[in-house]
């Protein structure tokens, strides 16, 4: 017999750097006017505030009418609710073989929502405690990149800026190589083999770098180049190991690039860049340039210092405690110029339904 499917409490994200579990002990302890500096080891009163105020109004979302989710701007929401309405957009917009599958044009519609949430909460002031913002900025400047907007690179670089502020710098590779390959994308074929570059003299026995430029080499021309890369990085794990099980994909990618029409590009490169790049895939494993995190980052985005990042959160101008949760949740009677239809959450703020909450008490008063 197969086991019952856990029913979703909270509105969750592909994005969420917290679990249910936390989101749950969080609530509790608000609505309680618990200390909340005391959740949980190594979470703090603010992060824990936030975390509870941010999901409750998220939560809301779940019973929210479709016109809401379609409609409700996305000023007035926190970049946690931003998230999980995306969250439910990408769903309504997955293609289905059921008969209410959507119209590919109201899929569409409803995907650039969810990506216009998405940076919404990329374009807020500060930081929710409740998400992993290095891959909203990753996967939204992905969604530019195809469309060969410029935009892309300046999301690559608030997400590297993001990255080295707040985790030391632990994701810069992946940032770095993401903007190389924007780069190539754009067609600014000497910019993207630079940071190509510099990441292979940095460590020229980090075989990620090799096998992201094994991937995509063919894709803009560069068939010819991609071997050579794609052989050293065999090389590379013959001599050091393959703890990443990456011997697959580079042959794969071998083959890929043997048979690959697209190829010429390199002649569009400067000779100056070109002869720098081969000279770096003939260093030793062992003969790295490396330099620290944040040196490396600033040296090929010259202006990283002036890009935004975002502050850390702030305790959130909410009650802290009352002796009822619904009581600290719900207003005392409906606004006057408010407009809600039967499925619509109430105006009170309970997360219910307003034909299940204070509709028959508002009627009774008009």
């Amino acid at each position: 017999m197969r086991p019952a499917r856990r029913r979703r409490t909270h509105a969750m994200s592909r994005y969420t750097a917290v679990t249910e579990e936390l989101i749950d002990k969080c609530q509790r302890d608000h609505q309680a006017g618990r200390d909340l500096g005391r959740s949980l080891p190594g979470l703090s009163a603010v992060e824990a505030a936030v975390i509870a105020t941010e999901s409750l109004e998220a939560d809301r979302l779940l019973r929210a009418s479709p016109k809401m989710i379609l409609t409700n701007p996305f000023d007035a929401m926190s970049d946690w609710s931003l998230a999980a309405l995306a969250e439910i957009l990408f769903a309504l917009a997955r293609p289905t073989s059921r008969p209410f599958s959507l119209p590919k044009e109201e899929r569409n519609r409803l995907m650039e929502r969810a990506w216009a949430a998405l940076e919404q909460a990329l374009n807020s002031p500060t930081a929710s405690p409740m998400l992993w913002y290095e891959d909203i900025y990753l996967d939204v400047a992905q969604e530019y990149r195809v469309k060969g907007d410029r935009q892309a690179i300046e999301l690559l670089k608030r997400g590297l800026a993001f990255n080295l502020c707040y985790h030391e710098g632990n994701n810069a590779d992946s940032f770095l190589r993401d903007l190389a390959e924007t780069h190539l994308w754009l067609d600014d074929l000497d910019r993207g083999l630079a940071i190509l570059t510099a990441l292979l003299r940095n460590d020229p026995s980090d075989v990620w770098t090799y096998n992201a430029i094994a991937l995509i080499f063919g894709h803009f021309g560069l068939a010819d180049l991609g071997l050579e890369v794609t052989k050293r990085g065999l090389e590379v794990i013959e001599a050091t190991g393959d703890p990443e099980g990456l011997h697959s994909q580079f042959t794969d990618s071998l083959d890929r690039l043997h048979q690959s029409e697209q190829r010429g590009s390199e002649a569009k490169a400067s000779p100056a860049v070109l002869a720098d790049f081969r000279a770096t895939l003939a260093l030793d494993a062992e003969a790295g340039q490396p330099r620290p995190t944040l040196e490396l980052c600033r040296d090929l985005i010259p202006d990283l210092d002036q890009v935004e990042v975002k502050s850390p959160p702030t305790m959130p101008d909410v009650p802290r405690s009352s002796p009822s949760p619904r009581s600290r949740l719900r207003r005392q009677s409906r606004p006057k110029d408010l407009k809600l239809g039967r499925n619509d959450p109430c105006w009170c703020g309970s997360s219910k339904k307003y034909k299940h909450c204070h509709r028959p008490s508002d009627l009774g008063r008009e």
